[in-house]
């Protein structure tokens, strides 16, 4: 027998636009940008826009990762 086992929803999946804003610290233009270009996973329902979690938390990992590689190199750079 198969079973199917529930989703937990400890925390949301998606987030509006406004909750992005705040969570990443941009203005709409700059989330909406962002979303335009790919970087933000985004969909409407009805009327409304849900950007995904997952895309926030990969949003996020990138930034930090490309600012690791700026600061590596501007370090290197002083030595």
């Amino acid at each position: 027998m198969s079973r199917v086992m529930p989703i937990a929803l400890e925390a949301p999946l998606v987030a509006s636009p406004n909750q992005t804003m705040r969570a990443i610290q941009v203005s709409r233009k700059k989330l909406y940008e962002l979303i335009n270009t790919g970087e933000l996973e985004s969909y409407t329902e009805g009327k409304s826009r849900r950007i995904t979690v997952e895309s926030i938390n990969s949003y996020i990992e990138r930034r930090l990762a490309a600012e690791a590689v700026r600061r590596g190199r501007a370090s290197s750079a002083e030595n």
